[in-house]
């Protein structure tokens, strides 16, 4: 039994699944021995040298309590938690990804910046597979979208050399080489003219601030 994926998907709220290709993703980093457990709680990361891979850190968020994002009544705090579950950190500054339920009941993967680092709030591409060959283009972390994606990775350092051979052979897939060509146009916090189904929904809770 694959630890971290089965904690994840016991902790997901009612209505949203652990994707295929997420669920593929999270069995292959444990069996590479890249699944560490810290007081009861697993994270994952990708396996490799530490500075040649992507910042990423898998793991399963109890509390979705995301105070920067939400000006919003104690009620919809609820239908918040029932529609947003983070699973993975993409940057050391405290921004994360997160399975989120569209208003079509749809489930996507979406990044939510830390506000005090990224100002990133977008859906991450069209599906999981989006988000996985995103993580291995190269870039350091993948928070940084709004500055980074329209160019390739500057750091040669990251190679993710274990990971990319992985997704391309795994998914039959190439690797794309910005971030652009999955994510056109990132959307940042409270860009109210934005066209991303993610910040557009968020907007709505904040309306009071505009």
């Amino acid at each position: 039994m694959n630890k971290l994926a089965t904690e994840i998907e016991r902790s997901l709220p009612e209505k949203m699944y652990l994707p295929d290709e997420i669920r593929k993703l999270l069995v292959w980093i444990e069996n590479t021995g890249s699944v560490e457990e810290y007081d009861g709680k697993n994270y994952g990361t990708l396996p490799g040298e530490l500075n040649s891979n992507t910042y990423i850190e898998f793991y399963s968020e109890l509390e979705t309590k995301l105070w920067w994002c939400f000006d919003c009544k104690e009620a919809q705090i609820d239908e918040i938690d029932k529609r947003i579950f983070i699973f993975a950190r993409t940057g050391c500054d405290g921004s994360v990804a997160a399975f989120w339920l569209d208003d079509n009941g749809i489930q996507r993967i979406v990044h939510i910046g830390s506000a005090s680092g990224s100002a990133m709030i977008c859906v991450l591409g069209n599906d999981p597979l989006d988000f996985i060959k995103l993580l291995a283009i190269g870039y350091e972390e993948i928070c940084w979208g709004e500055e980074e994606y329209n160019n390739p990775p500057n750091n040669p350092e990251i190679t993710n050399e274990q990971y990319k051979q992985w997704v391309e052979e795994s998914f039959n897939t190439k690797i794309p080489s910005t971030g652009a060509e999955i994510i056109q146009d990132p959307a940042v916090t409270w860009d109210l003219e934005s066209n991303d189904l993610f910040c557009r929904w968020l907007s709505k809770y904040n309306k009071e601030d505009f």
